[in-house]
Order: structure tokens, then C-alpha cells, then sequence
């Protein structure tokens, strides 16, 4: 254990281990079932270990590491989606993302900004967007500026929750790593509970307008 420690330790501010979860992010566009947000909360909560200055560094060097890989696989998505066809793909239509993919396609010119951001905290919500958009045929320059910011929301949100459990003790950092994991595995079910709450709130709304 002594030794595991040790080398979770030795991750702690490396611009390395950095770049390799902003490498699983940029992948993470197209190979969903990667860990990616529990690998940034447990890395947030590990650099937040540090002290004063250097732990607001790097967590702020790890912050712009996981927003650039994650908006570099959100291009890379997209493109492949318009080039290839990939979301047509048997394998990307899936019902419980082609339902999310629908839902977002039939949002995104009345609330863009909101659905980006909000939708990519669910499961499938970050691959459904771009799909939505790729379906859409939304222009790039439109695109990538809202990549851009729920790409920073989400990583945001990440940091903060590894960075809260972090900061409270330096002395058992793989326990505030586990912590920090679960509390964000956790936040992401109850999102999703209330997600499809309201999904079926809304559809009642609108059979009892239809009726």
C-alpha cells in the first residue's frame, strides 16, 4: 500500500499524467466507455493535495489540458459524424442514445448554449450533442464555441468536486481519491433520475396540450 501511495503521489502536479487524461478525453469522443470523468476528479483531487499556490496551479494546467482534449475529440466527432457517416453506424444508434441524440436534435436551435452544457453532465450526454450537431448540419464556427464552453463547464465541474475532497486531507490521498469518484459517479446518477423526471414531466405536459 505504502508503495502505491508513493507513486499516485509522484503523479501529483505531472504535466505527463496530464496529458494522458487529456488524451483519454480527446478519445473519449468517439470510445464512450472510458472512464474519463472519474479519471479528472481523481486527478483533481490528488493535485489538489499540494499547497497554497502550486495546488491552484496545476490545477488550473490540468483544467486547460482536459478542456483542449476534450474540444480537439468534440471536433474529431463531429467531422467524423459529417465526412464517414459515423453516427450512423448500427453501434451509435443504440435506443438509449438515439432517445438522448433525438431530444438534443430537437433543442439545439431553441436553447443551444443550454442543452450543450447541461445534457453533456448525463451519460452519452457528450456524444449525443456532437451527434445532434453533426445531424443538424450546425456550422463549425457555431459549433466549436459551444463545444468550447460545455467542454470547460464539465471539466470545471470535474475539478472542483476532485479538488473539494482533495483539499480536505493530504495525509490518505487514495481515500479522498475514492471519495471524490464516488461522490461524482453519485451526483451523475441523481442527474440522471432527475433528467428522465422531467423528460416524462414534459412529455405528460404535452399529450395533456395535445388532448
Amino acid at each position: 500500500m505504502e508503495e502505491l501511495t508513493n507513486w499516485v503521489l509522484d503523479l501529483r502536479g505531472s504535466g505527463w499524467s496530464f496529458a494522458v487524461v487529456a488524451l483519454v478525453l480527446l478519445v473519449g469522443g468517439v470510445v464512450t466507455f472510458l472512464p474519463s470523468q472519474s479519471l479528472v476528479v481523481a486527478l483533481s483531487a490528488l493535485t489538489a493535495g499540494d499547497q497554497g499556490w502550486t495546488a491552484l496551479i496545476n490545477l488550473f494546467g490540468l483544467f486547460a489540458f482536459c478542456v483542449v482534449g476534450m474540444v480537439l475529440g468534440d471536433i474529431g466527432t463531429y467531422w467524423l459524424a459529417r465526412g464517414v457517416g459515423f453516427g450512423k453506424w448500427s453501434w451509435m444508434n443504440g435506443r438509449r442514445l438515439t432517445a438522448v441524440r433525438t431530444r438534443v436534435g430537437d433543442q439545439l436551435k431553441t436553447r443551444p448554449k443550454w442543452v450543450m452544457v447541461t445534457v453533456r453532465l448525463l451519460p452519452l450526454g457528450r456524444i449525443a450533442t456532437v451527434l445532434a450537431a453533426s445531424d443538424a448540419r450546425m456550422p463549425m464556427p457555431r459549433f466549436l464555441p459551444l463545444s468550447v464552453l460545455a467542454s470547460a463547464v464539465w471539466v470545471g465541474y470535474a475539478v472542483v468536486i476532485g479538488a473539494v475532497f482533495g483539499s480536505f486531507s493530504t495525509d490518505n490521498p487514495l481515500l479522498m481519491m475514492v471519495l471524490a469518484v464516488a461522490t461524482a459517479i453519485g451526483l451523475g446518477l441523481l442527474a440522471q433520475v432527475v433528467n428522465g423526471w422531467l423528460e416524462k414531466l414534459t412529455d405528460r405536459r404535452k399529450a395533456d396540450v395535445a388532448s
